[in-house]
């Protein structure tokens, strides 16, 4: 089957499962709602298109998101949808890597309300700009590799990366320059002292490019061949790549602030020097405004998310599916991320949380968990090591409810953590959630089976159907909609010999009678002028 009418069947199914039974026509919103339950936001740049699309139609020219009352018929509905079918599809098959999308951004909001209530940690002081920030600001948001996302608190509210910037600078060096020429200069040791000590290693090298005085390191092999303005243009065209569409800028006076303020830096640089670490020819001003300006690069919570879910999922951006960096140099950056991205704690963080995370003093934090999601936080009070208080809590409570620890058994758990993840295992477990969501009336749920391409008419083991289902719960509506899909006789037996009707009229369903034997009625009709 070509692409062309693949894709022209699974439209014709969206249209067929997503319909009005009255109307004979999809409505928007209903549909809107799905996709948004699914994880995809109405500025998710793969359904772009669609949006236009609609928006460019007269009937809609004040068209918002899910709000106007607005009924498609088919192939207006197709034509809308086409440019967005797959990753509408697979949203709306549960096909993203979280299914239960609506049932984990509940639980996970619940330990972002529970972190709030911790308030102790300091504002960081030595840079003045940072001190000055509302303590209390708490944000996080999440972005899956299937482009599922959700925010909380104070996602918009931009911050500068400061730390959080040396995995993603260390990644891009990586990429460029390979592996070899880049840890001539730094280790991937974690050091066992202060972020800011200064030492070397035992090669007199520093121990690692995510405390200061490898990522200044780092800084110097960013394009060094270029100019100083080049090689900031360099970077924030790459950040912009991270985050697709989201929000990257430059806070001006944290950068003035931070370079004033800088005797620590100066004099790692200057040690360094010393002891040849920095390639020849090095202009050290130039180096360390690079870093400065670096660690100024302002984002939010919310494009944070999708960095570090870039990360998350090889490199590749999970919004435009644009490669970023090479999968070697993503794997390198989580390894050191895993190993010394939270300062003095990374040993603990390591141990109790077991995933690569990066924090930094203005109170951001990520948390990549490999192939299934980034986690971005910002909340500016810091513990005495210089990370995030709540952003900790919360990845602690966070691989207390979900099997996330890197060595989490997935198979021989003896604990009840929650793996997201999980998919139907098999079609035997299909059939028996597609009952299990017939019994509870939930159409929604009906719709994604049979877009799954389960069969409405299956049996279970006593070759009851989910007519029988339905008639036995006198659930009128979800009856119907399963006999508008029904194409066999709606009167089947299962291994008792009791038919649907004979479940509606045990219970005394007065409506659900009356509607199987219509059915059953206009059934054998048809049977007959066949």
């Amino acid at each position: 089957m070509s692409y062309d009418m693949c894709g022209n069947h699974q439209q014709e199914l969206l249209f067929d499962l997503y319909k009005d039974e009255t109307t004979g026509k999809v409505y928007l919103p209903r549909f809107f709602k799905a996709l948004l339950e699914s994880g995809i936001r109405k500025d998710d740049p793969r359904i772009d298109k669609m949006i236009q699309n609609i928006k460019d139609a007269d009937l809609l020219d004040d068209f918002v998101w899910g709000t106007q009352h607005i009924y498609l018929e088919k192939d207006t509905f197709k034509k809308y949808i086409g440019s967005s079918i797959g990753v509408v599809t697979k949203a709306l098959k549960k096909q993203m890597i979280i299914p239960d999308w609506e049932r984990f951004v509940g639980d996970i909001g619940e330990i972002f309300e529970d972190v709030r209530r911790f308030n102790d940690g300091e504002l960081a002081t030595y840079i003045p700009q940072l001190s000055r920030v509302p303590p209390d600001s708490w944000a996080m948001s999440v972005c899956t590799i299937d482009g599922q996302r959700k925010s909380w608190g104070d996602s918009l509210k931009p911050f500068c990366l400061q730390s959080v910037s040396k995995p993603f600078t260390y990644a891009l060096v990586h990429d460029d320059i390979g592996p070899e020429a880049l840890h001539a200069h730094v280790g991937q040791e974690p050091s066992g002292r202060l972020f800011n000590d200064i030492s070397l290693d035992h090669n007199k090298k520093p121990h690692n490019p995510l405390i200061n005085a490898g990522a200044i390191v780092v800084a110097s092999l960013l394009k060094n061949q270029t100019s100083l303005a080049d090689r900031f243009d360099f970077m924030i065209h790459a950040c912009r790549k991270f985050v697709g569409s989201g929000y990257i800028g430059f806070n001006n006076s944290v950068f003035l602030s931070e370079r004033e303020t800088a005797d620590r830096n100066y004099a790692l640089s200057y040690y360094m020097r010393e002891h040849n670490v920095f390639p020849k020819d090095l202009n050290l001003q130039d180096t360390l405004d690079l870093y400065f300006q670096i660690c100024s690069i302002e984002t939010n919570c919310d494009s944070l998310a999708v960095m570090a879910a870039t990360l998350a999922n090889g490199g590749v951006n999970p919004m435009n599916g644009e490669r970023v960096i090479n999968n070697r140099a993503c794997r390198d950056t989580l390894s050191l991320m895993y190993s010394c991205g939270m300062y003095d704690w990374s040993g603990q963080f390591a141990f109790h949380v077991g995933l690569p995370a990066k924090s930094g003093v203005s109170g951001d934090m990520i948390i990549v968990i490999p192939n299934v999601m980034g986690i971005a936080l910002y909340s500016p009070r810091l513990d005495k090591l210089g990370n995030t208080v709540r952003g900790v809590k919360f990845a602690e409570q966070l691989v207390q409810t979900y099997n996330f620890h890197n060595y989490d058994s997935l198979i021989y758990s003896d604990n009840k953590k929650i793996d997201p993840r999980r998919q139907l295992k098999d079609d035997h477990d299909g059939q028996n959630r597609f009952m299990y969501a017939t019994k509870l009336g939930d159409i929604a749920a009906i719709k994604r089976f049979l877009l799954m391409g389960h069969d409405i008419h299956c049996k279970d083991y006593d070759s009851r159907t989910v007519l029988h289902v339905a008639a036995a719960e006198g659930d009128v509506v979800t009856l119907e909609y399963v006999l508008s899909k029904w194409q066999e006789d709606p009167d089947p037996h299962d291994r008792y010999e009791r038919t649907p009707l004979d479940d509606a009229k045990h219970f005394n369903h007065t409506a659900c009678i009356k509607i199987l034997e219509e059915a059953i009625t206009v059934f054998n009709l048809k049977g007959q002028e066949d």
